[in-house]
């Protein structure tokens, strides 16, 4: 594969990073007469497929150079491998998919299937046939229909984003056909509301969205998936839910999701100023709640939100005072209380707005 077709290749695999979240976890190969991994500190496992992680995987891609004939079976094994090595005892019940991209497959693959795969068919395989030439596509698209998966075909650049989105629909069929509209919520992101100040241009918002599927009786059978509908969300609205007369003097409350990620916190700092405007960095929605809240031992707190629990937590925590290296163990108890299914809002005792309120009453006292 080299050329255009690698060109097309690479664009298809960042295309399909660009389709996970958060909630999924990814790995890619690449093959040739050997099997490598593109970041080979992750070898053998799946990495969660958060923002920083599918950038580096693309930065990754675009430096493959791929020689020598590609042994389409090798890349197979070792894909089923993984997904058996993570779904052993410790992966979910989700949905566990292969995404082949080949320019043709001349193997014969039936006894991998049935060594790996078959009957059960756990696994879906989508596969994507590079360039104009369909001489394999036949062998391309057996793989796919015998696993549960999609088959396209991607002659040209133009055509990677629209058949890319195939493999949504097709994962997206035992929902339709279940009735199930599972109700989402997105990471933090920024972005500007209406009739809203200069100052608070950007906003950090969330997105709730859940699916619309075909009702049809014609095609509900095979599970037609019609788009999403949702709605955005300024995180300052959900954090009425907590006034600040409940909260105490010295109280905050602040917002989880269940990847132990901020959505909102009075320590985080999405926006940074480049001369006269600001902007946000880039990494202001993947800040991850230990590096705001110093707990003394164990992430007791991180675990407590992430795992969806609620209730009340007493531990030590940290906290800096601004001038000089000391610091602080004081302990605070933090009442628990739930919002919905992905983000917990906890109840919190700033500790260092009380340090400064102390600094600030003792400085007016030494002028008087």
């Amino acid at each position: 594969m080299k050329g255009l077709r690698l060109t097309i290749a690479k664009h298809t695999i960042n295309t399909i990073l660009d389709t996970l979240g958060e909630n999924d976890f990814v790995n890619v190969i690449a093959y040739s007469d050997y099997v490598r991994y593109v970041e080979p500190c992750f070898k053998g496992t799946l990495v969660q497929a958060d923002l920083d992680n599918r950038e580096h995987f693309k930065l990754l891609v675009e430096e493959l150079q791929v020689k020598g004939e590609g042994k389409v079976k090798k890349a197979i094994k070792e894909s089923f491998k993984i997904l058996n090595e993570v779904s052993e005892g410790r992966g979910s019940l989700c949905n566990q998919a292969i995404m082949l991209i080949t320019d043709g497959a001349m193997e014969d693959f039936q006894q991998v299937f049935e060594e790996f795969n078959w009957p059960e068919r756990k696994v879906r395989v989508f596969t994507y046939l590079i360039g104009r030439e369909l001489t394999f596509a036949d062998n391309v698209k057996w793989i796919a229909c015998n696993n549960k998966g999609y088959y396209t075909h991607i002659s040209t650049l133009a055509d990677v984003q629209e058949n890319v989105m195939e493999y949504l629909h097709v994962l997206s069929r035992p929902m339709v056909i279940n009735h199930e509209h599972d109700i989402i919520w997105t990471e933090a992101y920024m972005d500007s509301v209406l009739f809203n100040t200069q100052a608070e241009s950007l906003l950090l918002m969330t997105s709730v969205a859940m699916p619309v599927f075909s009702k049809k009786e014609e095609t509900l059978s095979h599970g037609i998936l019609l788009g999403v509908v949702g709605t955005d969300v300024p995180l300052k609205e959900l954090m009425r839910l907590a006034p600040r007369y409940k909260l105490g003097v010295h109280g905050y409350a602040f917002l989880n999701t269940n990847n132990g990620y901020i959505l909102s916190h009075p320590d985080l700092r999405p926006l940074y100023k480049d001369g006269k405007k600001l902007k946000p960095k880039p990494n202001y929605n993947s800040v991850d709640l230990s590096e705001v809240e110093w707990e003394d031992t164990e992430d007791a707190l991180r675990t407590a939100m992430v795992k969806g629990e609620s209730g009340t937590i007493s531990l030590d925590v940290r906290a800096t005072v601004e001038k000089g290296n000391q610091t602080w163990n004081v302990s605070s108890f933090l009442p628990g209380i739930s919002v919905f299914t992905c983000i917990i809002i906890f109840i919190y005792i700033h500790v260092q707005s009380q340090i400064s309120k102390n600094k600030s009453i003792s400085s007016k006292k030494a002028i008087k």
